[in-house]
């Protein structure tokens, strides 16, 4: 079956079909609460104050006041957000950095040699909201380059590219939103190498404007980057296009449907990094306990197709339960999990008829189904105006990250702020994934050898200084590792490496320029 027919068939018609499903079973829904009394409803239960006028609310938007705004649907997109806007307004930001690094194993392969080199970095970035009555926009871009010299590394510079947009069209009880990040970096978005590690702009630190896939059933590896580690210097094009539909059904209930399509392609790189390809389909539908507390369930299709030869695809059928508390500017806990079917077609050696006549070994597809668990767990909080704090852990099946062709990825990242004066502040940041192999790559020259799993874990803190209104200067250092299982190299031995980086840099952000 082509890929197109396999997106049709198992994307498609499912998605449809548990939409409908779910249409019925709201209309339902919402019959029983037209026969309830207006009294019949909790007092603080959301959606309390528009029983008289009998409209549902907008289940998002700059303009509303629905719950929802602040408790968005848990099988979608959107996320509350805890970093202070400026409102009702539409802006322009702009930002630069300046960095200079220092760092053992500069060009972060597992072959290096080692020694130490410099990285001096020039980045640029732009905030923009632009807000129209019905169709707000949201744009984040950080774009630059870094200059790698000195030590035993090949010298040059190295273009960084990183960029979150949103379209919305908003109507009175829901949204329609495109949505898209793209990347072109050299060492990946995952531990914020190419941004310097701990003390850089933080791979875009979560687009602003609700632009990130922070949420849905396939967890925000798969919905972000589908790379959870590093492939050394080794530039990279990561582009993810979704589009999705919120609709309000009642003051309590929303459905979301959402579609996408990625893909992870490698550039100008040695034999043996997988490209990737992928499509997302999903349906949800949710429900509103109390103004704080909301759950959902979800049916998701994904796909996986490796361009490379004899690779094979890898589709899963995904079904999430889901439970949030929100409260705004606070706290946000979300949990999400439920069993997945993983269908794997691959090749293996085996026996096969000779073009010329007789038995011999060549490949042979390999169709293998199981049944797994997939989930999330993510937790945001303010501790308080002046400390913050954020874990989120997953458990999905992602691309492979350029390693294997497709994996199932745990992936753990931590997050910690503290401002400990009115001109002092630290960061600490660390995150950990472990990636075992699905499909088998028949290649030699795979960049991953034989080996069934790969451990990434990076490490990291800064120290930052206001120096003005608009400057800031700041010093980090982090540790990365890389560590394949057995079966790398030609000897079965284990392989990886450590590498070490300290940065020292200033950044300067303008002032916000009103656009209206």
């Amino acid at each position: 079956m082509s890929f197109r027919n396999a997106f049709t068939n198992r994307v498609i018609h499912p998605a449809l079909g548990f939409g409908i499903a779910l249409l019925f079973l709201a209309a339902g829904s919402m019959a029983i609460l037209a026969q309830e009394p207006s009294g019949g409803q909790p007092s603080g239960a959301p959606g309390a104050s528009d029983q008289n006028s009998g409209a549902a609310p907008a289940a998002t938007g700059v303009d509303t006041q629905s719950e929802m705004s602040e408790n968005p649907p848990v099988s979608g997109l959107d996320q509350p957000s805890f970093e202070p806007g400026l409102g009702a307004r539409s802006y322009i930001v702009p930002k630069a950095q300046v960095s200079e690094s220092v760092t053992s194993n500069p060009s972060a392969s597992v072959n290096s040699t080692g020694g130490v080199g410099e990285i001096t970095r020039l980045l640029g970035a732009v905030d923009l909201q632009k807000l129209w009555k019905i169709h707000p926009l949201d744009i984040s871009y950080i774009g630059g380059g870094a200059w790698f010299h000195g030590g035993r590394q090949t010298q040059g510079w190295y273009q960084v590219h990183s960029m979150g947009a949103s379209q919305r069209i908003l109507w009175r009880t829901g949204q329609l939103a495109i949505r898209d990040t793209f990347s072109y970096l050299p060492e990946g978005s995952f531990g914020f190498g190419s941004y310097g590690g701990a003390g850089g702009f933080g791979g875009m630190g979560g687009f602003g404007g609700g632009v990130g896939f922070g949420g849905g059933g396939f967890g925000g590896g798969a919905f972000g980057s589908p790379s959870v580690g590093t492939n050394g210097n080794t530039p990279r094009i990561d582009n993810m296009g979704m589009m999705d539909v919120t609709q309000s059904l009642s003051p309590r209930t929303s459905v979301v449907l959402l579609g996408g399509y990625g893909i992870l392609h490698f550039l100008n790189s040695p034999p043996g990094f997988v490209n990737s390809e992928q499509v997302i389909s999903q349906v949800g539908y949710n429900y509103l306990l109390t103004r704080k507390d909301q759950i959902g369930v979800s049916y998701g299709f994904q796909e996986f197709h490796f361009p490379m030869a004899n690779a094979g695809d890898v589709n899963i059928n995904l079904w999430q339960v889901y439970y949030a508390r929100r409260v705004s500017g606070r706290l946000d806990f979300t949990a999400g999990g439920g069993p997945q079917l993983i269908h794997a077609n691959g090749y293996t050696l085996g026996l096969v008829q000779l073009p010329g006549g007789g038995i011999g070994l060549g490949l042979v597809p390999l169709k293998t189904s199981r049944i797994s668990g997939a989930g999330r767990v993510g937790l945001n909080y303010r501790w308080s105006p002046r400390t913050n704090m954020a874990i989120n852990y997953f458990h999905y099946v992602t691309p492979g990250s350029g390693f294997f062709p497709g994996a199932t990825t745990d992936s753990v990242h931590y997050l910690f702020s503290h401002r400990l004066t009115r001109r002092w502040g630290m960061d600490v940041n660390t995150g950990f994934s472990r990636n075992s192999r699905i499909l088998n790559v028949t290649s030699s020259n795979s960049a991953a050898g034989k080996s069934h799993t790969y451990d990434y874990w990076y490490s990291g803190a800064a120290l930052r200084r206001q120096l003005s209104q608009q400057l800031q200067g700041f010093v980090s250092y982090q540790y990365n590792k890389l560590l394949f299982s057995s079966g790398f190299n030609a000897n079965g031995s284990a392989a990886g490496y450590g590498q070490q980086i300290g940065t020292i840099g200033i950044s300067w952000t303008g002032r916000p320029i009103r656009l209206d």
